[in-house]
């Protein structure tokens, strides 16, 4: 099994790092497992951690929102200790396509990279968070894990750690234009669809996605036309929502393995 070989050569790796920050055992779910891992210190304020996930092959988890169909991570903090925030990245996802629907996910391994704030950075922390997700393959099961770190603000670096969470926080979009990706505007037709311009510079492909507000079931941007570096998307409002707490659309650009996000207040007359 692929999961199991790569978490041996995991143990293997960590026997040998000079200072080695706490690391859940992996919880294995069907198609895959999962676990919390720590880079060390606390820096800035917080401690840099991630929600790991590894994948057999063919199969796949979602990001923050799953597009047509699917199980996004829902992760919710439970009993922790002199934690005051939990900031939860999202790396660059894929568009999938498996005939029927399509849908934005991850393949193989990803980790999710978590800032964790204590209330007090003179003392320890205890963060204690319960996930549940969709993994899928030709099936789709649901996985879920309770899973534990403790941290305290002299631990030592993991070096393997912290590749792993520095790897995936490298491709986390950016909230400003950069590296030649931007979105120009965001506009409704006065129908039923919104309308993305998006500049590109150069002739790498490119992908547009989007995560409405909570409640939202949107599907995917699609492709219209490009005129040298500029590109129209065109996104159905077809179960677009929005409240007092929610009222953000979210759009990632990503190109080459640089991603931008773009957020966006949803109006009322683009609600159906």
């Amino acid at each position: 099994m692929r999961t199991l070989l790569h978490a041996l050569f995991i143990l293997v790796a960590c026997a040998f790092s000079p200072a080695r920050a706490a690391m859940t055992e992996w919880v294995e779910v069907h198609g895959g497992a999962v676990r919390l891992i720590s880079s060390g210190p606390l820096e800035d304020g917080h401690y840099l951690a991630g929600l790991e996930f590894l994948m057999e092959p063919g199969w796949h988890t979602y990001w923050r929102y799953a597009g047509e169909a699917g199980i996004p991570p829902q992760i919710s903090m439970t009993a922790s200790e002199n934690v005051t925030e939990l900031d939860i990245l999202y790396p660059v996802p894929e568009r999938y396509n498996d005939g029927f629907t399509e849908s934005i996910v991850y393949h193989d391994g990803i980790v999710l990279p978590f800032k964790v704030t204590p209330a007090r950075t003179e003392e320890g922390a205890r963060l204690e968070i319960e996930v549940f997700f969709g993994i899928c393959k030709d099936i789709c099961v649901p996985g879920e894990a309770v899973l534990s770190l403790d941290f305290q603000p002299d631990d030592g670096r993991d070096a393997l750690a912290s590749r792993l969470i520095e790897r995936d926080l490298a491709t986390v979009p950016r909230a400003q234009p950069g590296d030649g990706l931007e979105i120009n505007s965001v506009t409704f037709d006065g129908g039923e669809f919104i309308i993305v311009e998006t500049h590109v510079s150069g002739d790498a492909e490119a992908d547009l996605f989007a995560a409405g507000p909570e409640g939202s079931y949107i599907g995917l941007p699609k492709f219209v036309e490009r005129s040298g570096d500029t590109s129209v998307w065109r996104l159905s409002t077809k179960g677009l929502k929005s409240s007092e707490n929610d009222d953000t659309l979210r759009l990632v650009l990503t190109s080459g393995g640089r991603a931008i996000e773009h957020l966006e207040t949803v109006p009322a007359d683009w609600l159906q």
